[in-house]
């Protein structure tokens, strides 16, 4: 869809009047129901000429869906609240009001020149709250009581987003935005190919489009050094290493000595700086605790990630992944019917299928595990779920849940970092073909028991999409080894 944002005319009043008045729209705007069109027509001529507020239309494609525009324009302190408001139901959850605030956010700091931009939000209104977030504001307190509404008082939000902040919300939202590659039609299905390794941040893939989020709360914390956890061939702790170093922050890896055999991407670590503590892994826990109080007692302020980026933050990653798939799709593109990925940690797949339950939509998303079996593996993929829709107040069902998680342990061999010679053979024909590079722990492990797993259900006539989520240090590896 191609979406953009105009000026409100008076060939609006009828749109605006229909969704104002819509039940689906309302319950947290605050309006006197029911708007008539009379006095908004009133309300257009006051303000139509008015240079402290632009008030928008947005169109997709060409058709009206939504209002959004900018109040209270304040040029002395260069300041201004935003508001906005999808009117057409089928323009939800599509990402629709995302890019059209971004036009607005553009105008607002470039064309006026305004250095801050602040909106109030009710606090039970989890949907927009995700949205603002999404575009980089920050919740700066809580207005007890700020309004009387629906026959009580109820508490607002305080959202703000400066320039400076919104330009490195840009820079890491252009970074994301990978793109879709055609590789035809392999074994009956049409293939495409979702080129997370392309992220330009440390070789890319899903730990790097994690950890730029992660990166992004440290940024705001003023923390001033980094924990996490990982074995040598952690893509995730290289990529860590690596933002740390560009920051001038001090990183410490805790490791286990059970997978601590060197790789490109252990040598990448040490070539950050980074300070590897190796320990056996069920003293993982333990050493990381010891570690944090160790850096808090000299001075440090350490911000402490979880192996593979696993929890909240990173789990959103992949609702913003899963959106710019479904925007792939809605220009012009047919829906895919399978999405497969490599699962590890959980928080790629937990962030897909979030993403999925938002929208309302019907892929197959299917993670090939890597390493962990079921019950755990599928477990822990629902429990990430769970945590992150119950955070922003998102209803599901159990049934709904169950479903939506598809975990396929039939292919992790003797376990993490094992590989088989069908998968080596799978990483060279795909090197060969297209000139893209797989690895054995990860994505070359999930692409091989793709192909395996739709051949053995017989599925054919369909269109996949397989996610890349990186790993090239370690293509390498299995170069050197023999590929």
């Amino acid at each position: 869809m191609l979406i953009t944002v105009r000026k409100f005319d008076k060939t609006d009043i009828p749109n605006k009047v229909k969704w104002i008045n819509d039940p689906r729209n309302n319950r947290f705007l605050h309006y006197d129901l029911p708007l008539e069109e009379g006095k908004t027509l009133t309300w257009f001529e006051k303000n139509r000429d008015r240079s402290d507020r632009y008030d928008g239309v947005i169109e997709a494609d060409g058709i009206p869906c939504g209002l959004i525009g900018l109040l209270n324009i304040d040029t002395k302190n260069s300041k201004a609240e935003y508001y906005v408001s999808m009117g057409e139901p089928a323009y939800k959850g599509k990402g629709v009001a995302t890019e059209a605030s971004r036009q607005l956010l553009d105008y607002a700091f470039q064309t006026l020149g305004l250095n801050r931009i602040y909106l109030y939000t009710e606090v039970e209104n989890i949907s927009a709250q995700r949205l603002f977030e999404k575009l980089g504001f920050t919740r700066e307190g809580t207005l007890s009581n700020d309004l009387f509404a629906r026959g009580k008082f109820v508490a607002r939000f305080a959202y703000g987003l400066n320039r400076a902040d919104y330009k490195k919300e840009c820079s890491i939202h252009n970074l994301l935005d990978t793109p879709i590659q055609p590789l035809g039609s392999i074994n009956g299905n049409v293939f495409y190919i979702k080129r997370e390794d392309l992220i330009p941040v440390s070789f890319g893939g899903n730990k790097a489009r994690k950890a730029l989020l992660f990166f992004r709360e440290i940024d705001k914390q003023g923390a001033d050094c980094v924990v996490t956890y990982g074995s040598s061939s952690s893509n995730h702790c290289r990529v860590v290493a690596n933002l740390s170093a560009a920051r001038g922050l001090k990183c410490c890896i805790i490791s286990p000595e059970e997978a601590s055999e060197q790789t490109n991407n252990s040598r990448m670590m040490e070539l950050f700086g980074a300070e590897i503590t190796v320990c056996p892994v069920n003293e993982v826990a333990n050493t990381i605790t010891n570690k944090l109080t160790q850096l808090e007692k000299q001075g440090y302020r350490p911000y402490f990630i979880a192996g593979g980026g696993h929890g909240n933050i990173g789990t959103q990653a992949y609702v913003d992944c899963y959106e710019e798939i479904r925007r792939y799709e809605s220009v012009g593109n047919e829906p895919f019917d399978y999405i497969f990925h490599a699962s590890g940690t959980g928080t790629t797949q937990a962030g897909l299928v979030c993403g999925q339950i938002l929208a309302g939509g019907a892929h197959n998303i299917i993670g090939i595990s890597i390493a962990r079996k079921n019950p755990r593996g599928g477990d822990v993929v629902r429990q990430s779920v769970s945590e992150y829709l119950g955070a922003i107040g998102a209803a599901y069902t159990d049934g709904q849940l169950l479903k939506a998680v598809q975990f396929v342990d039939s292919y992790t061999g003797d376990g993490y970092g094992k590989h088989s010679e069908e998968i080596l053979r799978t990483i060279g024909s795909v090197m060969i073909a297209y000139g893209i590079p797989l690895d054995a722990t990860y994505t070359g492990k999930a692409f091989a028991g793709m192909l395996d797993y739709l051949r053995t259900a017989n599925i054919t006539g369909k269109r996949v999409l397989f996610i890349h989520t990186g790993g090239t240090p370690l293509f390498f590896d299995d170069l050197n080894g023999g590929l």
